[in-house]
């Protein structure tokens, strides 16, 4: 199954994380990637607990990353 859609987040902050466990779980098809200065830190799975918020009635949201690194030309081509 080929991705539909390809997004390069950069950083790797809270937004960061977010972005792909909640752009991830809705959009499975997406292929995530991310640049960040620590790759290695990484999880391949991203997951958003929603418990106590807004969107708990979501559950739990995950996104999975296709690719991390700290160098832009092997994540953000094609995004």
């Amino acid at each position: 199954m080929e991705p539909t859609f390809s997004l390069a987040v950069c950083g790797g902050g809270n937004l960061a994380h977010g972005t792909v466990a909640v752009v991830g779980h809705n959009n499975p098809k997406y292929k995530i990637t991310v640049l960040s200065r620590r790759p290695e830190l990484w999880n391949s799975e991203i997951v958003a607990y929603t418990q106590k918020s807004a969107w708990a009635y979501k559950g739990d949201m995950k996104g999975k990353i296709h690719k991390c690194s700290k160098d832009a030309k092997d994540v953000v081509p094609g995004a």
